[in-house]
Formats: C-alpha cells, structure tokens, sequence
C-alpha cells in the first residue's frame, strides 16, 4: 500500500472491532483507533477540524450504537464536514437488513459504502484499495 491511512473504527460491539482491526492489520493498516460510541469521535473532528494529522481518512462506523447512531453522527458531523482539513471515506456498518437504512444511508454524500456485517474480507480489501487510490492522487 503506498500511504498508510488513519483508520477510526466506531463502534459498540467488541467482537466486530476485533475482527475489523485484525483484518485490517492483515492488509497492512496500522494506525487504527477504536471508540466504544459515536460522540468522543465526533468531538475530536469538530475540536481538530483544521488538522490533518487528527483527521482520519477512514471511518468505519457502526450504525445501530447508544446515545448517538450512525444516520445521528453523520448529521452532526454534516454542520462542519466543510471545514476538514481532508476528505473522510465512512463505510457504513450494520447488522441490520433493514432496506430503509440501506435507502436512508444512500442519501448521505458522506458514506462511500454501505456494509452489512460481518464485514467480508474481500470488500474489506476493495474498499481499502478505493482509499489507497485517493490518496495517492492527493
């Protein structure tokens, strides 16, 4: 992999982050931080707005968590998307087969995929490679 993205996994189930972050040290990734819920994540982005350095370059966030959900976060978080001093690439996480959150996350410029958990392997790879790419032409 050429860059070596920033990855934050958000997310409130312990065995799904295990298994993501393990995945993505398996492809090379080694800077992932993990958050238990969607609101220190959200107050570190809008604190460090204008930071590169703080500012990942993946989220992989969970939609259905406590106090603020996915669809929740990414609304905050559209107050002052415009303000980062980067581009962020959210793939979207859920257990759910719902279509209505499949449809509701589609109305969000923000989320570059949609994934139902657990997360396969291979788009785990593909969607890495998508990130990779971007920041290459950057």
């Amino acid at each position: 992999m050429i860059a070596q993205p920033l990855v934050w996994v958000i997310d409130d189930d312990d065995i799904s982050k295990f298994v993501l972050k393990r995945n993505l040290q398996e492809i090379g990734i080694k800077k992932t931080i993990e958050f238990p819920d969607s609101v220190e994540p959200l107050e570190v982005l809008s604190k460090h707005r204008h930071s590169e350095e703080v500012i990942p370059d993946i989220i992989f966030l969970d939609l259905n968590m406590p106090v603020l959900n996915g669809f929740q976060f990414l609304d905050e978080l559209n107050f002052f998307q415009e303000e980062l001093a980067k581009k962020i690439h959210i793939f979207m996480l859920t257990s759910s087969l719902n279509n209505k959150d499949m449809l509701h996350a589609k109305t969000y410029s923000m989320i570059s995929e949609y994934f139902v958990k657990p997360l396969k392997y291979d788009y785990l790879v593909r969607a890495i490679g998508k990130v990779a790419e971007h920041l290459k032409e950057v």
